[in-house]
């Protein structure tokens, strides 16, 4: 959920766009009604990733020549911040933070890490797997298939047996 002042909110905000649409005989457009939406989901996921790969990693450092402490900041070492290492000096727009995103690969405080978790072959096991590959095991299932609405009042299904492979990643 997002605060207001959150620094998320201008991420957000940016995925926000006017739609309108038009009413009247034949699309004569005589009412126009418009309302702002965000944009899908999966374009603000897109959003929130560039700022998380390009943030600022905050600390504190000791001035050796003065005795003082002063703050630090360095960018995230990725393809899309590269061109921003010169400066230092975050911005009220970067994302910021203190410690590194713990790996969520392994077991930790944070997360159970990835061994058994399920994941599709073809389209997420390289990346949830963190590169341990995966194990298939094949089982037969049965369920309910074929299934139609008999006349008032209830739903009739033949039983179908089939065989699924189910894929976990390597511990």
């Amino acid at each position: 959920m997002c605060e207001t002042g959150s620094q998320w909110s201008p991420v957000i905000k940016s995925g926000v766009e006017t739609t309108c649409k038009c009413h009247g005989v034949s699309g004569s457009c005589t009412v126009r009604t418009c309302w702002r939406q965000l944009l899908p989901f999966h374009e603000i996921g897109k959003l929130l990733k560039h700022k998380y790969e390009g943030s600022l990693k905050i600390g504190s450092a000791r001035n050796e020549a003065t005795g003082e402490g002063e703050m630090v900041a360095s960018r995230k070492a990725t393809a899309t911040a590269t061109a921003l290492q010169h400066s230092h000096i975050p911005r009220t727009i970067d994302l910021v933070h203190i410690d590194d995103s713990p790996s969520f690969c392994r077991p930790n405080k944070y997360s159970p890490g990835t061994a058994a978790r399920k994941c599709y072959k073809d389209k997420n096991c390289g990346s949830i797997c963190c590169g341990r590959g995966h194990n298939t095991q094949s089982r037969v299932v049965t369920r309910a298939c074929q299934c139609q609405v008999r006349w008032c009042c209830y739903v009739e299904c033949k039983q179908c047996t089939q065989r699924e492979e189910i894929y976990t990643c390597k511990v």
